[in-house]
């Protein structure tokens, strides 16, 4: 591309030896065409932007100034982050807009002004400056490590150096597309027994603090005997009508602290990890699992990516859904030479059908296809699992607030056929 910058970010040496980030600094110039041209450069302070700028064979037309927020990944804001969704559509409009002949920044270009992207279309400028700037597309993006995952980075460099960057973009958003499928699903399998549960809870709340006091007052007024089970839930009754403001508020703190804790990672995977044990969840997580891994597995290894590097991005991949030891020793195992099915077996990292599956794929040289065909296999499992366990869990949630509150319905109606007898 004529006039392109080439530079890349360095960092300064500690006194450890270590290097330590420069800030960033972005700038506007024209190359020799006369085009104008945007990015950013790492440097110690703005006037050696403009010497690296120069040497470059640009013209500064715009005093640079330093890179708000320190991180490209933080280009916006918490409350404005894209979804992974947005990220799926910019992939598949990407690879159209290439294989249409279109080259790589004039697409993002493109892409960056199109106001259906809404919330990704400032990551996308930014990208597309960095490219323009000399970045590889890849490098770009592994400046968004939120948005773009380390599989995602390392199938776009492949596809950069081979020349089939429209394809493996094609591939890759085939992938995200079936992935989100899959995690809608297990979203859809929780949220609805959650729903009837928590539907349930506001109904049983309701009978607590408005019903069951009328009912308590006249039970109260003629002493009728009171059943022991009646006698806890008046019991509850009375606080919360009593301690309304506080349970609201310890209520709210509850609610704000569980949502600041489960957004630091270590909290997240921890949860994970207690949930996965739960012997009613450890079969579904278990096809997950083996569906998530297998999946990528393919997908890396059929795009050229070499098995070492595979396992390191399966690794971090991995730890997310679980916990990552039979992973990391998974991948130690296969670096000291072991086979991929057999350092699997021995951790038991997969199930027993899937190890073999892909100890088959070992000995005739095509795991990448059979990786396919188990993750499609686990898939369909992890489907039928889903589709009984939602068939189970929201009749059971029904039928036993039903119990609760047609009890204490019937408790109280008993109660006050005493009543009646005794003024009878």
């Amino acid at each position: 591309m004529p006039g392109r910058a080439y530079h890349r970010a360095r960092g300064l040496p500690r006194h450890d030896g270590a290097l330590t980030p420069m800030p960033n600094y972005r700038y506007r110039a024209l190359n020799a065409n006369g085009e104008l041209v945007s990015g950013a450069i790492a440097a110690p302070a703005p006037g050696d932007v403009a010497q690296r700028i120069e040497r470059l064979g640009l013209v500064l037309v715009d005093n640079v100034t330093p890179e708000e927020g320190g991180s490209a990944g933080r280009v916006f804001s918490l409350f404005n982050r894209p979804k992974p969704e947005d990220v799926t559509i910019f992939t598949r409009d990407l690879a159209l807009l290439l294989r249409a002949g279109a080259r790589i920044n004039d697409g993002l270009e493109l892409l960056a002004a199109d106001p259906d992207f809404g919330r990704l279309r400032p990551v996308v400028a930014d990208i597309r400056s960095r490219v323009v700037a000399g970045e590889s597309f890849a490098e770009a993006l592994a400046r968004h490590e939120g948005l773009f995952p380390p599989m995602y980075v390392a199938l776009v460099r492949v596809g950069e150096a081979s020349g089939s960057l429209d394809q493996v973009l094609e591939v890759l958003a085939g992938e995200r597309t079936r992935s989100e499928a899959l995690r809608r699903r297990l979203s859809d399998a929780v949220r609805y027994p959650l729903f009837v549960l928590g539907a349930a809870g506001c109904v049983l709340l309701f009978f607590l603090t408005f019903v069951l006091p009328q009912f308590a007052s006249v039970l109260q007024d003629f002493g009728a005997k009171i059943d022991p089970v009646v006698g806890v839930f008046l019991n509850i009754s009375t606080f919360l009508r009593g301690n309304s403001d506080a349970v609201l508020a310890g209520l709210a703190a509850t609610i704000a602290a569980a949502w600041l804790l489960l957004r630091q990672e270590r909290v997240r995977r921890g949860a994970t990890n207690a949930i996965t044990r739960l012997p009613a969840i450890r079969n579904v997580m278990s096809a997950y699992r083996t569906a998530l891994f297998c999946r990528n597995l393919g997908l890396l290894l059929g795009s050229g990516v070499n098995l070492t590097v595979t396992l390191r991005i399966l690794v971090d991949m991995m730890a997310t859904t679980g916990p990552s030891a039979v992973w990391s020793d998974a991948a130690d195992r296969v670096r000291h030479g072991s086979k991929l099915s057999d350092a699997l077996a021995e951790t038991e990292a997969l199930p027993a059908m899937a190890v073999r599956m892909l100890r088959l794929g070992d000995e005739t040289g095509q795991l990448p296809m059979l990786s396919g065909r188990v993750a499609e296999f686990y898939e369909a499992k992890l489907q039928r699992t889903l589709d009984r366990a939602v068939g189970i869990a929201g009749p059971a949630a029904i039928i036993a607030i039903s119990l609760v509150v047609g009890g204490l319905i019937t408790s109280v109606m008993t109660a006050l056929m005493s009543v009646s007898q005794i003024v009878g």
